[in-house]
């Protein structure tokens, strides 16, 4: 429980390089894991936005979410080499089938599988830690993860030790 007034804690996540190592097993173990696991990272898409997915919702290098949490559409950018991917991983189905045609726990599953210690909704976490790492505005992140509250987003401005010695580093004295 929450006290008013008490901030909430960053969400666990796990940093760029962990999310390669991660990419990089699924890459030599299964093509569709690789490839869900690639849009898990690089879209901050939730597990049940995944489960819904459907290759018509491939629209124009965007991702449309439809009806996604508290029944919103919105639009998830494509960066061009998931873009490529998808493109390809789903070229021969038709378009109202989805994409992957798993379930949640299957999702759980696949993650636990390449990193046991984490949820997929960690993988969310990172996806947007990295965003504003990278210097992603705090609106776009909303935006992209559906949040309504700009509050919501916030939390992922709070840095952890390890990041605040990473910023550190970075002055030139």
């Amino acid at each position: 429980m929450q006290i008013k007034g008490q901030r909430k804690e960053l969400p666990k996540y796990i940093s760029h390089n962990e999310v390669l190592d991660i990419l990089a097993k699924a890459k030599k173990t299964r093509y569709r894991d690789y490839i869900l696991l690639l849009v898990l990272t690089r879209t901050g898409m939730r597990v049940s936005d995944i489960v819904e997915f459907r290759k018509r919702d491939i629209v124009e290098g965007t991702i449309v979410i439809r009806q996604g949490k508290g029944k919103k559409d919105r639009v998830v950018p494509l960066e061009d080499e998931l873009g490529n991917i998808l493109g390809l991983f789903v070229d021969r189905i038709p378009p109202n089938r989805k994409v992957f045609s798993i379930g949640s726990r299957q999702i759980r599953n696949i993650v636990y599988k390449y990193r046991p210690d984490i949820h997929p909704h960690t993988l969310r976490h990172s996806f947007a830690v990295h965003c504003l790492k990278n210097g992603m505005s705090l609106r776009a992140l909303q935006m992209i993860l559906g949040h309504n509250n700009l509050n919501t987003t916030q939390i992922y401005l709070d840095l952890s030790g390890e990041d605040i010695k990473e910023e550190y580093k970075k002055v030139k004295w």
